[in-house]
């Protein structure tokens, strides 16, 4: 059983950490290394956000284990995580990515998460799944595939909208 708060300035390291972990930057749509600058930069900016949500997660033995980013932007709200390395394989990231989002469309109900998932990663894609997201696996394009959760995750409208966001047509 994980639990979760909101992150603060101190959590700048941690976060620089996990960003940079090898197998977070290739399952990242961007596989470029993170600078400190860039990453201190980054993170002071979404930090100091009202729009950006940022989530760092915790075991029982008061471990942290990963973070999820949820972000309002441009009318389209966005989702990212990672769960630290030395903690991959005991299956918190389908409990990461439920609770932060469920937590975040408790608090804002007319709005939908949306994200693209790379098609290789089945990790990604299957607790994408079993957090309740809408995984359009057979629409994929350049091997990106669409994923949504909360109001709109099966208006078809809103997917159509959601696809040209993210050129995905």
């Amino acid at each position: 059983m994980l639990i979760f708060r909101y992150a603060s300035l101190s959590d700048s390291n941690l976060y620089f950490r996990w960003a940079n972990d090898a197998l977070v930057r290739k399952n990242s749509l961007n596989t470029e290394a993170i600078s400190i600058e860039d990453h201190n930069k980054w993170f002071s900016n979404k930090i100091n956000n009202p729009n950006v949500f940022m989530y760092v997660f915790m075991n029982k033995e008061n471990e942290h284990v990963g973070q999820v980013i949820i972000e309002l932007k441009n009318n389209w709200v966005s989702v990212g995580q990672s769960v630290a390395k030395e903690h991959r394989g005991k299956k918190y990231s389908t409990e990461m990515l439920t609770k932060s989002t469920d937590s975040f469309l408790e608090n804002h109900p007319q709005q939908t998460i949306v994200s693209v998932v790379k098609s290789t990663n089945i990790p990604s894609i299957k607790m994408s799944k079993y957090s309740g997201f809408n995984v359009l696996e057979n629409e994929a394009v350049d091997e990106k595939i669409l994923v949504l959760k909360g109001y709109k995750q099966n208006d078809k409208d809103y997917i159509i909208k959601a696809k040209k966001y993210y050129n995905l047509i």
